[in-house]
C-alpha cells in the first residue's frame, strides 16, 4: 500500500493523496516513494554517493516497482533528476519466502513466558526461510549470503513461483476457508476438499505458468502443503484475506491471463477470484458483516451497494481497473466462468462448491 502504486500495471498513481502533497511540497514529503526521492535529491546535492533502494515487500518484481514509482514521482518534478535516477540508483528486487501471523495477545504472553521479559515487536514464524536477492547494488553491499541469503542475476522466477504457488493457494484458502468458518489455514488442510484444492491450484493452474528451471514443482507443492499443516503456526484466514485489492493481481489475475493466452482452463484460480468477490460482498454464510480490510475499501462498498447479487455484481467488480485492469472484463470466457462460479459460492456456499470442483477435476 506504501508504494501509492496501481497493482494492475505497476505505475505510479498519480491521484494517490500523498503524491498529490508531495508533488506541490517535495520538501515535505508524506509518501514512501516521496521520502526516497527526498533523499536521493539531498544525497546528489551534496555530492555524496547514490545508493541502491532494495525492496524487501511481498510483491511480483518489486525493485522494478519501486524503481518506476519512484522515477515517474522525479519526472513529474524535473526530468533531469529522473535521468539521474536511471542512471545512477539500482533498485534489487528481492523474494522472501517465511510464513509470519499476525502477533496475537497469547503469542505476546506465550513468549513472555519463555523470555522472561515482553518484547513488543516480537514475531513468530515457521522454521522454513527463503530470502533471495538480485545482486545489483551500486556502492557494495552487506554479506547476506553469510545468514543464509541466496545471491542471483534474476529473482523473478524465484518470485513467481512463490506468489503464485504459496501466495495464490493462500489467498484461495484465506476467501474460500474464511467463508466456509475455517479461522487457520491448517483448519482448511483439516478438510480434505481444501487440501486437494490446494494442491490441484498449485501444480493445474499455477505450475504451468512459471519459468523455473530445474526446479521440482510437485515436491515444492508438497512442502508448501506441509508448511500450511503447521498447527503451532496460527496463521489467520482473515489476516491473509486482507488487502486483497492489492494481492489479486499477482497472485492469481496474471496467471488467469496467461491461461487465457494459451485457451487452456484454470478453475482453481477462477474460483480463488470468485472467492474473493463473494467476500469483500462484506456478508458471511451465517449472515454475519465482515470487516472488510482494504486500502481500496470505500470504493469496494460503494460497488457492492450499488449492484444486484450474482452476475451484476461481478461485472460491477470486474470494471475496477486498478485491480483487474481494462482487459478482463472484456473476456467473455473469464466473465462468463467467474460469474457461475460467483453464482455457485451464493447458493451453495464456500465448501460445497470447493469439494464439487475437486470432484470434477
Amino acid at each position: 500500500k506504501g508504494y501509492c502504486y496501481m497493482p494492475s500495471s505497476g505505475k505510479l498513481n498519480p491521484d494517490h493523496p500523498d503524491i498529490v502533497h508531495d508533488l506541490a511540497h517535495p520538501g515535505e514529503p508524506r509518501s514512501l516513494p516521496g521520502l526516497i526521492l527526498a533523499a536521493i535529491i539531498r544525497r546528489r546535492e551534496r555530492n555524496l554517493p547514490p545508493f541502491s533502494v532494495m525492496s524487501c515487500d511481498n510483491m511480483p518484481e518489486n525493485g522494478h516497482v519501486t524503481r518506476n514509482v519512484i522515477t515517474q514521482l522525479a519526472e513529474r518534478h524535473n526530468p533531469a533528476l529522473a535521468e539521474y535516477i536511471q542512471a545512477h540508483i539500482t533498485f534489487p528486487s528481492t523474494m522472501v519466502d517465511r510464513i509470519v501471523p499476525a502477533m496475537t495477545d497469547a503469542a505476546f504472553d506465550t513468549l513472555a513466558e519463555r523470555l522472561g521479559s515482553r518484547d513488543p515487536v516480537a514475531v513468530e514464524a515457521e522454521p522454513f526461510f527463503q530470502w533471495v536477492i538480485e545482486d545489483n547494488f551500486v556502492n557494495g553491499r552487506p554479506a547476506w549470503e553469510n545468514a543464509g541469503a541466496e545471491l542471483v542475476s534474476d529473482v523473478l522466477p524465484f518470485e513467481e513461483m512463490k506468489l503464485r504457488m504459496l501466495n495464490g493457494s493462500h489467498s484461495f484458502l484465506a476467501y474460500l476457508g474464511f467463508l466456509a468458518g475455517y479461522e487457520h489455514i491448517s483448519d482448511c488442510m483439516a478438510d480434505a476438499s481444501y487440501r486437494a484444492a490446494a494442491r490441484a491450484l498449485m501444480l493445474q493452474d499455477q505450475a504451468p505458468t512459471l519459468r523455473t528451471q530445474g526446479v521440482d514443482l510437485e515436491a515444492y507443492a508438497d512442502s508448501l502443503i506441509a508448511r500450511y499443516e503447521n498447527r503451532a503456526i496460527k496463521h489467520r484466514t482473515y489476516q491473509i484475506a486482507t488487502d486483497g485489492t492489492q494481492k489479486l493481481p499477482q497472485r492469481l489475475l496474471d496467471s488467469a491471463r496467461w491461461h487465457l493466452r494459451n485457451g487452456t482452463s484454470c478453475d482453481f484460480v477462477l474460483l480463488g477470484v470468485a472467492g474473493w468477490m463473494r467476500y469483500v460482498s462484506g456478508v458471511d454464510e451465517q449472515g454475519q458483516a465482515i470487516e472488510i480490510r482494504d486500502p481500496l475499501k470505500d470504493q469496494l462498498a460503494d460497488i457492492v451497494a450499488n449492484s444486484e447479487d450474482g452476475a451484476p455484481r461481478v461485472k460491477a467488480l470486474l470494471s475496477l481497473n486498478a485491480v483487474f485492469g481494462d482487459d478482463l472484463q472484456q473476456q467473455p470466457a473469464f466473465v462468463s466462468r467467474v460469474t457461475q462460479l460467483y453464482q455457485q459460492l451464493v447458493k451453495q456456499g464456500a465448501r460445497a462448491t470447493v469439494q464439487s470442483l475437486v470432484t470434477q477435476g
